[in-house]
């Protein structure tokens, strides 16, 4: 865990001080192995979700995005969070089925195009915010692929564009990366 933890400290290091501006988004695959554990796989994506959630309570409204938008997807992970945190306190069937249909909520959020590329489907993402929520509710719903779901939502909470640098893990991503990497900070 420690090497993992090493590498991604350089990197949001290197992003942060702009000595290296650009990795590959390939960089938190390491972040699979460390969410092994349906267990610990959920704590980590509790951690991004209230971080998204904090983020989203004090953030104006984007550019790109009607007011109505925002305030629904704002309103949408407040609702959720609280869902996840209650899931993790008392894994029950019950909770289970409300994290399920809060999934399917958050997932409409992004449409289907109609368009396939490779056979999958494409989505428009509207809200990056609320794609990290439904991988977490995903990653929190599903046992045996949570260590896929924390890394996707790690990827989606990280991923970052910018024209100069293109798409991937650049400067703006060192917050999201110090984010991620004080929940692992705390662990060992």
């Amino acid at each position: 865990m420690k090497l993992q933890i090493r590498r991604l400290t350089e990197t949001a290091r290197a992003l942060r001080e702009q000595t290296s501006t650009y990795f590959s988004i390939t960089r938190l695959t390491s972040l699979k192995s460390l969410c092994k554990e349906p267990a610990i796989a959920n704590q980590f994506v509790c951690h991004l979700a209230e971080c998204v959630l904090a983020k989203t309570q004090i953030a104006p409204c984007p550019k790109y995005c009607r007011r109505a938008d925002w305030e629904h997807y704002r309103a949408l992970i407040a609702e959720a969070v609280p869902l996840m945190r209650n899931y993790r306190q008392k894994p029950t069937e019950k909770n289970l089925a409300t994290l399920r249909k809060m999934r399917l909520k958050v997932e409409s959020v992004q449409n289907y195009t109609g368009k396939e590329i490779w056979g999958h489907p494409i989505r428009a993402i509207h809200s990056k915010d609320v794609l990290v929520i439904e991988d977490a509710l995903q990653c929190m719903s599903s046992p045996e692929t949570a260590s896929y779901w924390a890394y996707q939502a790690a990827r989606d909470y990280a991923e970052c564009y910018n024209p100069l640098y293109g798409s991937g893990l650049i400067p703006e991503s060192a917050p999201m990366l110090e984010d991620i990497l004080r929940f692992w900070s705390s662990r060992s």
